[in-house]
């Protein structure tokens, strides 16, 4: 699957193993997540893809504006699939 702006993804390595983020931009092999709680829209968060494991979920632009709609869209995705 692509790498595209409001995909959800998991991580797969780090101390934020299992944590769901959104991508916010892709730059090279480097993503840009963000999940609106820990890792603010305004600061993303830097990991390889490699480091990532794809959903089919993407989120449109309207839940990508403020950190608690994003926040709110990643709660209920873990919600309906747990880790």
């Amino acid at each position: 699957m692509d790498f595209v702006e409001g995909r959800l993804v998991r991580s797969k390595a780090g101390r934020d193993k299992t944590r769901t983020y959104a991508v916010m931009a892709v730059d090279g092999q480097m993503l840009l997540l963000a999940d609106g709680s820990l890792r603010g829209i305004a600061h993303p968060k830097r990991k390889k893809r490699r480091h990532v494991a794809t959903t089919a979920i993407v989120l449109g632009n309207a839940l990508l504006q403020s950190d608690q709609q994003l926040s709110g869209a990643i709660a209920a995705y873990n919600a309906a699939h747990p880790v």
